[in-house]
């Protein structure tokens, strides 16, 4: 399978290094609009350059490029593995329209502990309210990152809240909230500091016992090394869209 990997920043560079170093995968090429250092492969500025047949794209660029990257990927029957973060629901919708012609995946985190993490507390969640414990969901990561929260806390929560029927309320800030925590809320918590890689825990905290599933990312190749294992998952999958929760 030929991929093409999609901005070369921190992270493409990761995911381009573990896609050669897979042997069912061959890197075919790099798209980015500046390249600090010059890849092994052939180095494209826009996916107009490409005259290679490209069976496959791994994306951790910039939302911005989206319509070039469905456009191309439907032109060309290409599957897709979308790990950019900050779609907007008009970004998310225009994915939607594009999975029912070809198979593409989309998630704000590709980690495979991320994907069994997510599937314990929503299968969990509904137990655990119904026993009357309050449910919190606090997210770590380096001070780097601009979004807050964490997209992969903002998919926690939307598990939680769906194995809860939608009954719950996220609640981001509780600065300016003067009263008693409500029993359907659950809190996000953000914080930024130093090169952490991410660090996600989910807090079900009952009368006198707390309960907590936390995952910590240990080296961003864990992300790299989730993208190129779940482009390998859609080999076999003719169209549709895919995420943590699906895909595995």
């Amino acid at each position: 399978m030929k991929v093409l990997v999609y901005g070369y920043g921190l992270m493409g560079k990761k995911v381009a290094h573990a896609v050669m170093n897979d042997t069912d995968l061959e890197l075919a090429g790099v798209v980015s609009p500046v390249f600090d250092v010059q890849p092994e492969v052939p180095a494209y500025k826009s996916l107009d350059e490409v005259q290679d047949d490209i069976d496959a794209i791994i994306d951790f660029s910039h939302p911005a490029n989206l319509d070039s990257i469905l456009s191309y990927a439907l032109k060309n029957k290409c599957k897709v593995v979308f790990a950019t973060t900050g779609f907007s629901a008009e970004d998310l919708k225009k994915i939607e329209e594009a999975s029912h012609e070809i198979a593409l995946f989309q998630s704000y985190n590709t980690s495979y502990g991320v994907a069994m993490m997510n599937k314990m507390v929503s299968e969990f969640a509904k137990e655990f309210f119904e026993h009357h414990f309050d449910i919190e969901i606090m997210e770590k990561h380096h001070n780097q990152k601009i979004d807050s929260p964490s997209g992969t806390a903002v998919m926690l929560y939307d598990g939680i809240n769906n194995a809860l029927d939608d009954s719950l309320e996220p609640t981001y800030d509780r600065h300016s909230i003067h009263r008693k925590r409500e029993r359907n809320e659950v809190g996000i918590s953000s914080i930024r500091g130093g090169t952490i890689f991410g660090e996600h825990t989910v807090m079900f905290a009952g009368q006198d016992e707390i309960v907590e599933v936390k995952h910590t990312a240990l080296s961003k190749e864990v992300f790299a090394n989730g993208a190129v294992a779940a482009l390998k998952a859609l080999m076999n999958k003719d169209k549709g869209l895919f995420d943590l929760k699906t895909l595995y």
